[in-house]
């Protein structure tokens, strides 16, 4: 009897060590969290597209859970698909990401509600990235906003997947049309004088939202739209009913060619008919462009047989090409020169951060250039803080003797 008494006692005791040890194992882990998925990677003619949706969905899952467990009321929400394209090399990085509105009850504090969100997206790889006040339909609300860090090639890259607009009140009803969230209008123009800056925003018709932004830019913007992608129509149709100018965003072949390549991507071994084909369809598709600059294009606008039949088209349509230098050994603009026909060259790229500090940055000193050279082209993305920051700076850059303009005025 003492014999099968001590056995208990024994798997009793090994019971409670192993329960403490996965108790212990569980904890810990929670404290932890757990690390982003990785992304599916797609290798497609402009480039390796890094897709981080599964990821996106999983964080996503898991915010939306959280708030339902809390008792947070939900109101509109909005989900988009997000691309913007890789620095430093050819190719996109992709996500999803949902703008939601909601309003807590009165006994959960907007901070509790934080905390528990970072527990929450702490537990499958994810994080509280921001908590400010903000402004939703008119009204104030405290913006929490939730994603996920990565180091890809070397680079730090932030994926928001959330945006919480949550009001401190039970009723979701949008504030009257009396107090709107619009940015307040620009100044108006200054007179004509002034250093000549040409803007010229790249990539439009990869996503929707950058779209209305910079159309609501009333100032010289030059629109430069891929074809044939899902809103470049919607692009090019904007820029010109917004005022704005629209060249052609033709793709061209970078230095390092993707396994599969892009129908509309011009490379260096095809013959001067194809090309002449790609070029002529591109522009049927953009009717609206009155210029052309290259989509990347490293070795294509190093290759001077390339850049003639390319420009031969140009100068038959009696258009302009600016030369984006995404390689220091191109040859586009000295061969345009060369053939008679108008161009000019980017001199800064504006957002090769997606920062807004950097991006104004880039343009204190796009605006230094300009005063001292008389003019200067800088390219930007269609990315939403790129229009933010050019938004922002204009009322700094006309003070200081700045005059936007279009990039078919600064062209030779």
């Amino acid at each position: 009897m003492a014999k099968k008494s001590s056995q208990k006692w024994t798997v009793l005791l090994l019971l409670v060590v192993v329960t403490a040890g996965l108790y212990y194992y569980a904890s810990h882990k929670r404290e932890q969290g757990s690390k982003p998925l990785p992304p599916a990677i797609e290798k497609t003619g402009s480039g390796t597209v890094i897709d981080y949706t599964e990821m996106s969905v999983r964080l996503h899952n898991a915010v939306d859970g959280h708030l339902k467990t809390q008792g947070i009321s939900v109101g509109e929400k909005k989900e988009i698909q997000k691309e913007t394209p890789r620095q430093g090399t050819e190719g996109l990085i992709r996500w999803r990401t949902w703008q939601v509105q909601a309003a807590t009850p009165q006994d959960i504090p907007v901070e509790k509600l934080r905390q528990s969100l970072q527990e929450a997206a702490a537990r499958v790889g994810g994080e509280v990235l921001n908590s400010q006040a903000d402004h939703y339909q008119g009204r104030p609300v405290t913006r929490i906003d939730v994603g996920f860090k990565e180091t890809l090639a070397g680079d730090a890259i932030t994926i928001i997947t959330d945006r919480l607009y949550i009001s401190l009140e039970k009723s979701l009803t949008p504030a009257p049309p009396t107090s709107p969230a619009t940015p307040a209008p620009l100044p108006a123009r200054p007179p004509g004088a002034g250093a000549p800056m040409a803007i010229i925003i790249d990539d439009f018709g990869y996503q929707a939202e950058p779209i209305e932004m910079f159309a609501a830019i009333n100032r010289p913007i030059t629109f430069s739209v891929l074809p044939y992608r899902q809103y470049s129509r919607t692009a090019a149709a904007k820029g010109v009913s917004s005022g704005h100018e629209v060249v052609l965003h033709l793709p061209m072949e970078p230095m390092t060619l993707p396994e599969q390549t892009e129908k509309d991507m011009i490379t260096v071994q095809m013959s001067d008919a194809q090309i002449q084909d790609i070029v002529f369809k591109a522009l049927q598709y953009t009717p609206e462009a009155i210029g052309v600059n290259n989509h990347q294009g490293s070795r294509a606008t190093s290759d001077r047989r390339v850049m003639q039949v390319v420009l031969s088209v140009l100068r038959e349509k009696q258009m302009f090409f600016v030369d984006s230098r995404t390689s220091g050994q191109t040859v586009g603009a000295e061969t345009a020169h060369q053939m008679g026909t108008r161009s000019g060259e980017n001199e800064l790229f504006l957002d090769n951060s997606s920062d807004i500090g950097y991006i104004k940055n880039q343009l204190r000193i796009a605006e230094r250039m300009a005063l001292k050279n008389g003019s200067v082209t800088v390219i930007g993305h269609a990315r939403i803080n790129t229009a933010a920051a050019i938004r922002e700076m204009i009322p700094e850059l006309e003070a200081n003797g700045i005059r936007l303009v279009f990039v078919s005025q600064l062209v030779r």
